[in-house]
Parts: structure tokens; C-alpha cells; sequence
């Protein structure tokens, strides 16, 4: 794919805050409004005490402690914090274990916000919601200096403050022992702890690199599986995200042109977005208001900044639906505020436990990008090279080696259940497929216009149920998932058509 313009640039190192912000937003769900040890004896399954989880769900909550290293079990010791929220109902034996996307969200945190869409499977089956280790509550690996940087904080001192938080956190914590083959033998402890035969997994974007962590370490513990948003083994953050980008955003254009009220409202609606990054070459000023915390902002904006903004933004359908009026605006009033609010807007609500992603990602995502490769990838797009970035935090963070079998096709016959969206601007349907393509009882849903995350959509939460419920992905009845239609573009700041 060609990129709509050629201006070339050098990479630029963390421009400022709000850069490094969306950055990590990567392989976070979106979920908004519209949205093997063996079995432990009772006498040493963990005490549960009343909790109440984000959201105001009842929960009952508890911690196992497991070596942080398991090579020097008389070391230290971390703390595994989880949730269950108990079945309505009598319950079955294999309960529903949610993993959190990122990495560095917990999902004790992110997931209660969700749990009504999946009432029928809490009918007779408890949920399990576990922090991986370095998040919520389980050791957590957090930077609050990042997230208190102001946003037009200059790359170094973004720099320094990464370098600091990762030095403070090497006081307390082995920053090699985070990666996602030992956060699943936690996992599999709590199992054990709870006294659970075999489990349910549900994990979106990252969570599906965590679940299939987890099939090929404890497959016998497995009964089934869905993945949203799926991370396949050959997918390296950073790396490809320019390319499934553009191609979004080409999709993005494609589905205005072929809507009626969009192409007739916006018939330039490409071409204007063109403009509108070509405006940028040069740096603007930009004064805002911040969207949640009503803090007084003034950037300096690039062209680079804007279409990190505009890949975020890629992730929702009820924000692309507004692009084409944003973009317009943009264009006409050199006003490019509306569209960083949206964006603020969507990183607003997300706890990030920025110490947990590059304790994983540097491990398991940075020795696999050449920046030759990754260079010739970003030419091809309008959006920029963060893999450079990103690198150039792993230079000083401690790794470790990881399975070779992690970046390995996944052969299994347990029962999976696929879920993508069409648009998804990270974890596009193709690296579903990919996953699939080595699974014998599987089914791969795809939604229409969609992006990153569809797991609370329309039908498709009465779809994981039925999955569930039957164990199976063979003759998975998806038919109602054709009525489901991504929302209308905004032809006017009151809505779409009538």
C-alpha cells in the first residue's frame, strides 16, 4: 500500500508526553458505553474476604503468594491479588477466567465495567478476574511520574523520567520475572488455589497472548477459550502497527465513500485528511482544555503527533463515525483541538501499569524488530516509526529470554472462539486467522466497520455464552452477528442522518 503522502522524516525520540501516552494505549481493549500443579486441598485454598470491585460489583477477593522467581523459590515473594465473582446460581465446576489486555492493565479493574453484558455466564458459572503480576494489586509495576508529566513535556525529560521509574522499581521488584510464561503459572496457582479442575479463558488483545500462553503451558486445564482482538504469535508491537494502521484507516475511507449520506456529505473526506496532516508539516500551537481533567493544555503538535492520534482514534466506531465532520472542521478553521480532545478522552479512563508493559515488551517484543525492516514498514504509511521509541526505552530495561515456542503457531484441539474486528487498526482479523489456521475446533467471527475489541457488542456476548455452554465451536450458531452494523457517520455536529 502506497502512503497518501511521502513527506520523509527522521524518527524523533519521545517528542513529548502526549506521544508516549497514546503509545501505550497499543493493546489495551476499549470498552465503552455501547459496549500444572494439582488440585490444593481445602485446607490451603486461600481465604476470600468481601470486596467490592470498580463498578459496584460484589466480588469476594483474596492473594496467594508465589516466588517472584520460581528458580529461587526460598527468594522473594510476591502477593497474586484476584476477584471471584460468585455464579447466581448453583454453579458448574469450570469457572470463567478474564485475561486484562496491554500489557499493564489489571484485570480486577477493567473488566467489572463489562461484567453486566456477560450476566448469562455468571448465571452458573463463577468469574475469576486475576491481576497479572506487576498490575492492580499483585506487585504492580506503575509510573505515576508518566502519568503526571505534563503533555508538552520535552522527549528527554520523558526519557528521564522512564529511566527513574524503572531504577525506583528495581528496588522492589526483578523486572526479568514479568514476562507472560510465568504471569501464566501464576495464573495456573490460583487455579489450583480455588480448586478448579479445568477453566474457561477469555482474554482480549494482549489477554489473547496471555491465553494462549496459557493453552500451550496447561492445555489439560483448558476447556475453552475466546479470543478478541487476537495477537497472534507473529505479531511484534511496534512493529507492524504503522502498516494495520493505514490499512484502517484506508478501510476508513473505503466505508465513507460507500455510505450514502457519508460520501454525499463528505465527498473529499480523503483528500481532506491529506490536507489536513500536510498542514502540520510545520509544528502548531494547540491550547485546550483537557476532556476529564479539566487541566489547561498548550501543545506543540506535529504531523507525527496528529496520526498517532489518528490510529487511536481508529480503535473505536463511535469515534470514527465523527472523523470525517472532525476532519472537516479541521480543515476549514485550522482548529485541531476537537480531535485531540477525543483522543485524550479515550486514554483518559485507562489505568496503565506502564512498568508491566515494558517489563514484557522488551523481552518479548523488542529483540524481534530490525529498525531496517521497520523503517521500510512505516515508509509504506502515513503514520509514524514508534517502534524507535520503544527500542530505545528496552536499551536500558532488564530482559530476559523467552520461549522460542511464544512466536510459535499454537496446535490445539481445545475449543476456540475468535473474535475480531474488521477495522481494527492493531490487531487486525488476518492474525486471527493465523491463529486459526492451527486449531481444529475453532470459529472466527468478524464484525463489519468494527475495531479493537467486540467482545461486548450487539449479540456477540450471547454468542460467547452459547460457546461456553456448549463447549464447542462446531455448528456455533453467529447468525444474528449480520445484523450488527457499525455506528452511522456524523454528517453534522447533531448526528447522523434521520
Amino acid at each position: 500500500m502506497s502512503p497518501r503522502t511521502t513527506a520523509e522524516k527522521a524518527p524523533t525520540l519521545f517528542q513529548n508526553t502526549l506521544k508516549i501516552r497514546l503509545l501505550l494505549l497499543l493493546l489495551t481493549p476499549i470498552f465503552l458505553a455501547a459496549c500444572g500443579a494439582g488440585e490444593a486441598a481445602e485446607s490451603t485454598r486461600p481465604t476470600l474476604e468481601p470486596c467490592t470491585l470498580n463498578g459496584d460489583v460484589d466480588a469476594n477477593c483474596g492473594t496467594i503468594s508465589v516466588p517472584e522467581n520460581r528458580d529461587e523459590p526460598n527468594g522473594r515473594m510476591i502477593d497474586i491479588y484476584f476477584a471471584v465473582i460468585p455464579a447466581q446460581n448453583t454453579a458448574v465446576s469450570d469457572p470463567i477466567f478474564m485475561l486484562a489486555g496491554g500489557p499493564g492493565q489489571a484485570a480486577t479493574e477493567v473488566y467489572p465495567f463489562v461484567i453486566n453484558r456477560f450476566s448469562s455466564l455468571n448465571q452458573t458459572r463463577d468469574i475469576v478476574l486475576v491481576d497479572q503480576r506487576g498490575t492492580g494489586q499483585s506487585n504492580p509495576l506503575a509510573c505515576p511520574a508518566i502519568q503526571e508529566l505534563p503533555l508538552d513535556a520535552d522527549g528527554e525529560m520523558v526519557r528521564q523520567t522512564l529511566d527513574e521509574c524503572r531504577q525506583t522499581l528495581m528496588e522492589t521488584a526483578d523486572l526479568t520475572q514479568y514476562v507472560t510464561e510465568i504471569a501464566m503459572q501464576d495464573l495456573d496457582a490460583v487455579r489450583s488455589a480455588l480448586g478448579y479442575e479445568q477453566i474457561n479463558l477469555m482474554g482480549v488483545s494482549y489477554g489473547t497472548r496471555a491465553a494462549q500462553t496459557y493453552m500451550r503451558l496447561f492445555p489439560q486445564h483448558t476447556r475453552t477459550v475466546v479470543m478478541d482482538a487476537v495477537v497472534s504469535p507473529s505479531l511484534v508491537l511496534q512493529l507492524q502497527s504503522p502498516a494495520d494502521g493505514q490499512r484502517a484507516l484506508e478501510l476508513l475511507f473505503a466505508r465513507c465513500a460507500a455510505d450514502e449520506a457519508c460520501a454525499e456529505r463528505f465527498p473529499a473526506f480523503a483528500d481532506e485528511f491529506d490536507q489536513l496532516v500536510a498542514g502540520l508539516q510545520t509544528e502548531k500551537e494547540v491550547a485546550l482544555t483537557h476532556p476529564v481533567t479539566g487541566e489547561r493544555l498548550d501543545l506543540t503538535l506535529t504531523d507525527d503527533e496528529l496520526m498517532q492520534v489518528m490510529f487511536n482514534l481508529l480503535y473505536s466506531p463511535d469515534l470514527t463515525s465523527l472523523l470525517p465532520l472532525l476532519v472537516e472542521g479541521a480543515v476549514d478553521t485550522a482548529d485541531y483541538t476537537p480531535l485531540i480532545a477525543q483522543a485524550l478522552a479515550l486514554t483518559g479512563g485507562q489505568q496503565m501499569y506502564q512498568g508491566m508493559f515494558y517489563a514484557v515488551t522488551c523481552s518479548e517484543d523488542a529483540p524481534r524488530i530490525d529498525a531496517e525492516e521497520a523503517a521500510a514498514i512505516q515508509a509504506e504509511t502515513q503514520f509514524p516509526l514508534v517502534s524507535a521509541d520503544f527500542t530505545a526505552v528496552c536499551e536500558d530495561w532488564p530482559t530476559t529470554a523467552v520461549s522460542e515456542q511464544m512466536f510459535a503457531p499454537l496446535t490445539s484441539d481445545i475449543p476456540t472462539l475468535l473474535l475480531s474486528g474488521e477495522a481494527d487498526p492493531i490487531t487486525p482479523p488476518y492474525y486471527a486467522d493465523e491463529v486459526a489456521e492451527t486449531l481444529t475446533d475453532k470459529q472466527h467471527i468478524v464484525l463489519d466497520g468494527y475495531g479493537h475489541g467486540i467482545l461486548s457488542v450487539g449479540c456477540v456476548p450471547t454468542i460467547v455464552t452459547d460457546f461456553v455452554e456448549a463447549g464447542t465451536a462446531v455448528d456455533l450458531d453467529t447468525t444474528c452477528t449480520a445484523e450488527i452494523t457499525p455506528p452511522p457517520f456524523f454528517i453534522s455536529p447533531v448526528g447522523p442522518r434521520p
